[in-house]
């Protein structure tokens, strides 16, 4: 993903000063800190907090006779990077003016926020996610009525538009810096929190928890109104440390979590580190100070950017049913092999078109799961890889088959910190199986670590095609709006399609129904431009294994083609038609690879480098 922020020189310079393990810590210089609260409460608090700051005052606990409640509210502004306390009150931080001039200038236009509902979210995780959907749309909410309405209510688009005062909203993002402080009944709360995603009612949080939690960026809620929620990333790794055993003796804050990162702690360290449980005597490492560590990563080093997926559909799971009674079969006869014709045969004998057949065979080989090989009898055969294998397995237990890219998405999108899943992903993760009562499934956590480990070869039909080159290279658009442009082809297929590719790394998919090209896409719809026009394949694995090959078997500018054919790994008659179809698809010329074809393995590259690291702990 992107659109992550610069790290604030003077947050990094805050924190150096309060904890002397900084100093081994690189900070992350590219993240978006997207979560922030903001309601009646919050907004009346800005509003004083700036007639004292024109009156060169600040807000003061005694003076200003401030209530407990007034002091709740002000430290979910403190955790969000809005506010700072000095001495006995308190003032607002850069972030902080940002936002009074954004609730002053949407007032302007809602009316007096005085007159809000107490429980009204002017601002919230899921409002700073339609804000990034729209400046991802380049502010056109045209196909996106419902988040235009959400924007509108709050005064931040008009006539379809996301309107400047939004820009604000991400600038104050940009100079916050949140932070961690969790007290003992947060930490309570934490522990006994499902990680989700999951309906919102199952949260055992009051609302306070649930807005300091949201505050300090570990807890996240869907789109368009929030009924689903999700522990970020940070969220989970915290309650993963907390349930494996962590114990602070009070409040688990940002020293804490910095001390997490330092790679050769001093001695008063290690002994701090050892007292809450994250360390052993003989500084180890012990499973909670892991998961804290993994925390503590995602928080201030390397956010997670890549939502990964995967997409399987029935004609997917039914082929490698078929080559598996095939393989049973043979042990009986020897003469049935599950070959490209006899698996054709089978499958066409049940309805199935061959070419669909054939589609598929692709897709499976794309996330290694299946692969060929040259049989005894001189037949290129087809068995399940071990991958194939435990996908296969768990569909047939939960006797479904269908894994949407989207309900993939539901749990790891919820990894990521800048990014609030969709409602529509987290109703399909449950209809497939992949959550449950706020809780990943065994076949969630399968599906989610193979999107974040498996190898992509994509596989590139005409359609696909025709979807990436709708999609412009410099910005988002509506799936509404590519289902408008490509309206002479079927509805379903479209979607289908777009499930695929963002299963493959090459889409993008927002919340809020937006698609943009990712890196590896853009380099694709570059490639696939000189591709002429009546071709039904236009990327396959097989195309992407031999160009990888060739391209490390370059001899005097031309391509040794007897060591391309060892190190790809195919047969040669698989050889022989797919650089037929390379010649037609213009990624070879001669013995040489075409700029198409250097793009073609750009933009593979990517793929290979965009896996997720993820340590799940099922807890």
């Amino acid at each position: 993903m992107r659109g992550y922020r610069h790290f604030p020189v003077n947050a990094y310079l805050s924190l150096k000063k309060s904890s002397d393990c900084i100093s081994h810590i690189k900070i992350s210089e590219k993240r978006r800190i997207i979560l922030m609260i903001i309601t009646k409460q919050h907004a009346l608090l800005i509003k004083k907090l700036i007639g004292k700051w024109t009156e060169g005052l600040q807000l003061e606990k005694v003076a200003d006779k401030l209530t407990d409640e007034d002091l709740e509210y002000l430290l979910h502004l403190e955790l969000a990077g809005l506010i700072e306390e000095r001495d006995d009150g308190f003032g607002l931080t850069q972030a902080g003016h940002l936002i009074g001039e954004v609730i002053r200038e949407c007032a302007g236009k809602t009316g007096n926020f005085e007159q809000w509902a107490d429980n009204f979210k002017f601002i919230g995780s899921e409002v700073v996610t339609m804000i990034e959907v729209a400046r991802q749309a380049q502010g056109n909410l045209e196909h996106s009525p419902e988040i235009a309405k959400q924007l509108e209510r709050r005064g931040m688009a008009e006539n379809g538009r996301l309107l400047p005062v939004a820009e604000s909203v991400l600038a104050a993002y940009d100079s916050a810096f949140p932070r961690i402080s969790l007290t003992p009944l947060l930490m309570d709360g934490l522990r006994k929190c499902p990680p989700g995603p999951g309906n919102k009612s199952v949260l055992p949080l009051s609302r306070d928890d649930i807005w300091a939690l949201e505050a300090m960026r570990l807890l996240t809620f869907s789109l368009p109104e929030g009924n689903s929620y999700s522990l970020t990333g940070a969220g989970q790794q915290i309650r993963a440390a907390l349930i494996q055993g962590l114990a602070p003796p009070s409040v688990l804050n940002d020293d804490i979590m910095l001390l997490m990162l330092q790679e050769n702690p001093e001695p008063s360290a290690r002994q701090r580190l050892q007292e809450i449980g994250a360390m052993d005597s003989s500084g180890n490492m012990l499973p909670a100070g892991k998961s804290l560590r993994n925390a503590a990563a995602l928080l201030y080093v390397e956010p997670i950017q890549f939502i990964p997926s995967v997409s399987l559909d029935r004609v997917d799971f039914e082929v490698m049913e078929t080559i598996v009674q095939l393989w049973d079969k043979n042990a009986e006869n020897p003469e049935i092999l599950p070959d490209t014709k006899t698996l054709k045969d089978h499958m066409e004998a049940r309805g199935m078109a061959r070419s669909t057949v054939q589609r598929s065979l692709l897709v499976l080989e794309s996330y290694g799961l299946i692969s060929a090989k040259r049989s005894e009898k001189d037949k290129l055969v087809y068995e399940l890889t071990n991958l194939g294998n435990s996908i296969l397995s768990d569909r047939q237990k939960q006797q479904l088959k269908e894994i949407s890219a989207r309900a993939v998405m539901a749990i790891t999108a919820t990894r990521a910190e800048n990014l609030s899943p969709d409602d529509d992903w987290v109703e399909i993760a449950g209809l497939q199986g992949l959550v449950g009562k706020g809780f990943p499934t065994g076949s969630g956590r399968l599906f989610a670590h193979m999107a974040c480990t498996v190898e992509r070869l994509p596989v590139v039909d005409a359609l696909q095609r025709k979807i990436i080159d709708a999609v412009p290279f410099w910005r988002g658009i509506f799936i509404n709006h590519v289902l408008e442009l490509l309206s002479k082809a079927d509805r379903d297929e479209v979607l289908t399609s777009i499930d695929r590719l963002a299963g493959y790394g090459l889409l993008d998919l927002l919340p809020g129904g937006l698609c943009r090209l990712s890196e590896a896409g853009e380099a694709f719809k570059r490639a696939m431009s000189v591709v002429p026009e009546g071709i039904e394949f236009h990327v396959t694995p097989h195309i992407l294994r031999i160009l990888q090959a060739a391209a490390e078997h370059i001899e005097n500018g031309k391509i040794n083609w007897k060591k391309t054919e060892r190190a790809c790994g195919l047969d040669t008659e698989v050889i022989n038609e797919t650089v037929l179809a390379m010649r037609k698809l213009m990624y070879l010329k001669s013995d040489k690879i075409t700029g198409a074809g250097r793009l073609l393995l750009e933009g593979q590259e990517m793929l290979a480098n965009a896996k997720v690291h993820w340590e799940d702990v099922e807890l």
